[in-house]
């Protein structure tokens, strides 16, 4: 079982590296600062937002739930419009990208970036293999990481683990010297 895992691992790595090449480095992080500026925008806005949906929208005058409802209207349509916003400006800005010598080196460290993206995902899956045994799952630990080397070495070497027992321990330092 290990095995395919590890094999699936490595296909959407190959495939992220795909997809980074295709998309290229350039519209891959604007895409991504798309979605980040979409969402703080969203939850910034939809506060402001909140009370003209309440003032246009007759139906939820009144109830119980009036401002939550409003809320979400009000997040949804702004995460909508900035998204419009956001794909407009990307395909203009990577029109810079077919001018010669320019693209193949934004395609070449798009895939680069698919590579570290797909990386990434990749560890924090691994991550939750590794707290399967914490939870009551052991014999289905033992079926995913059991019989394959790779595996067990992901799952013993994966570096967000290591990051989030290291910060445990200097949050439990903190918390004793008090």
């Amino acid at each position: 079982m290990g095995e395919i895992i590890v094999a699936v691992f490595g296909i959407y790595l190959i495939l992220q590296m795909i997809i980074g090449y295709r998309r290229g480095l350039i519209k891959s992080m604007l895409n991504l600062a798309s979605w980040i500026l979409t969402f703080a925008i969203a939850y910034k806005g939809a506060a402001y937002f909140k009370e003209i949906v309440i003032q246009n929208v007759p139906e939820i005058q009144g109830t119980i739930v009036t401002d939550r409802i409003a809320y979400m209207i009000a997040y949804m349509g702004l995460m909508i419009v900035c998204k419009i916003i956001f794909s407009v400006v990307i395909r203009l800005a990577n029109k810079v990208t077919r001018v010669p010598g320019v693209g193949f080196i934004n395609k070449v460290a798009g895939a680069a970036l698919g590579l570290i993206k797909g990386s990434l995902i990749i560890m924090v899956v691994v991550f939750f293999i590794s707290l399967m045994p914490h939870v009551g799952m052991e014999s289905e630990y033992a079926q995913i990481v059991g019989g394959s080397e790779v595996m067990q070495t992901m799952v013993e070497t994966n570096p967000l683990e290591q990051m989030i027992k290291q910060q445990i321990q200097i949050e439990t330092q903190k918390l004793l010297q008090q």
